[in-house]
Formats: structure tokens, sequence, C-alpha cells
């Protein structure tokens, strides 16, 4: 058994948040008659994997809801965890290259496209734009998301970064964002979702238009196509979004 401030000592984190997974009953250990809370090797096992669903982006609510759907048993977790994790290794691989290359070229001894410079940053960062979405669906739909863009990676990249690289040159032209021809690009854009991640909704697709702007990392990546790309890709995404949904709701009426 381990005192609270063990357990805090060997998995890193604070007393504070051992007291708040107890308190959401997240993690609850037993407590003495005095009142001091001590951990067991199961206790810290199941610690161990609520901090690998943290470090994958889950919310506490939604680590909460996939722990209690296995009746307490860590090992579908562990598995599931472990091919995210080799997931996110790969990536980090592509962007490492690509970082390397970069600086290659720009110390003039290499050359390098505008699809090469983009590598690795493929949907597998999407998936953070769109916790919504997959807190909304489950656990299911990031399997079915890994899934289908399996051994699909380079093949997402371009699909994803074509869509960018057009509405950036779309912005630079000075088309509104309801222009046909940037519906033409969100809906390449929510088809390129659908065919390498989810199937996405129009509500969840207006969700990650806004994580385009709202989460800094992925705006400044999406920013790389010209300044001003991800409220571009947002607004147009905000436009489309708003245009179907009228539709549908003129086609229900009739």
């Amino acid at each position: 058994m381990y005192h609270i401030k063990e357990a805090a000592q060997l998995s890193g984190v604070s007393v504070k948040t051992l007291h708040h997974y107890d308190k959401i009953g997240l993690l609850v250990p037993a407590k003495s008659e005095n009142g001091y809370r001590t951990y067991s090797q199961v206790d810290l096992e199941r610690l161990q994997v609520i901090l690998y669903y943290k470090y994958l982006g889950f919310s506490l609510e939604k680590i909460a809801e996939l722990l209690s759907q296995d009746d307490q048993a860590l090992l579908p977790h562990l598995l599931r965890q472990l091919e995210y994790l080799q997931q996110e290794r790969d990536r980090l691989d592509t962007l490492i290259s690509t970082l390397q290359k970069t600086i290659q070229e720009e110390k003039g001894e290499r050359k390098m496209t505008m699809k090469e410079k983009f590598a690795g940053f493929t949907y597998e960062d999407n998936q953070k734009y769109q916790q919504k979405a997959v807190e909304e669906y489950g656990q299911e739909v990031m399997a079915e998301a890994l899934a289908r863009q399996n051994g699909r990676e380079e093949e997402s990249a371009a699909a994803f970064n074509q869509v960018f690289q057009s509405l950036a040159e779309n912005m630079q032209q000075g088309l509104s964002v309801d222009a046909a021809e940037n519906k033409e690009q969100a809906a390449q854009l929510l088809q390129a979702i659908r065919t390498y991640g989810f199937d996405c909704s129009l509500q969840v697709f207006a969700y990650i238009g806004q994580g385009y702007v709202h989460n800094p990392e992925f705006k400044k990546n999406i920013d790389q196509f010209g300044p001003g790309t991800a409220q571009y890709t947002a607004d147009v995404i905000a436009a489309y979004v708003r245009t179907n949904a009228e539709k549908m709701r003129l086609g229900q009426k009739s």
C-alpha cells in the first residue's frame, strides 16, 4: 500500500490532482480510520491508464466513461493505448524527418517541394481539433478513424494539404468565404474527414472549423500556407455549414 504522497511521487502527479480524482470518483483509494488515503497496486495501475488517456487528449469525463465500460479490466485499455502511441510515434518520426529536411534546405543543402514541407501534418493532428467529435461519438469513432487512416497517412496528408493550399490561394485572390470555389473546397475537406477519419456530421464539422482557429498550435500549422489561412478556412466552413443546414431544414419542411 502507498500513502498519497508516495503515489504522487511515483506517478509524477500532484497530491492535489489525486484528491481531485478521488472527489470525482475516477480513482477512489481506500481510506484509513483517520481519513488518510492509501493506494494499492491495482489503484496505481488504474492511475497509469488514466494518465495515458490524459496524454492522448481525453477529458476526465470521457476517461471515466471508458473505464466504466470494461468492468475495470485494464488490458483492453493498455492495448488500445499502445496502438495510439505507436501511431503517434510514426507521426513524430515523419515530422522529425520533415524538420531535418527543412533545416537542410535553410542551409542551402537541398530543395523541398511544398508537399514535402507538410509531410507529417496528417489527419492524426486533426484528432486534436476534433476532441468534441470524439467525445460525442465515443471510443468506436476513434478506433474507426485510426483504422481508416492506417497505411494511408501520406494520402490523407496530401488530401488535407491540397484543400488548405487551395483555400490559401482563394483568400489571396480575395474570394468571399461563400464563393462557389470555397464551397467546393469545404465539401472536399468534409469528404476527406469522412474518408480518412470518421462519419462527420455538419455540426461536428463546424466544431472542427472553430478548432482551426482556437488551437494555437494548429492555427500556426495551417497559417504556414499563408497568414490568415486558418481563420479563412474556419469562416469558409462556417458558411458551408450554414448553407447546407438551411437546405436540410427547408428540405424537411417540403
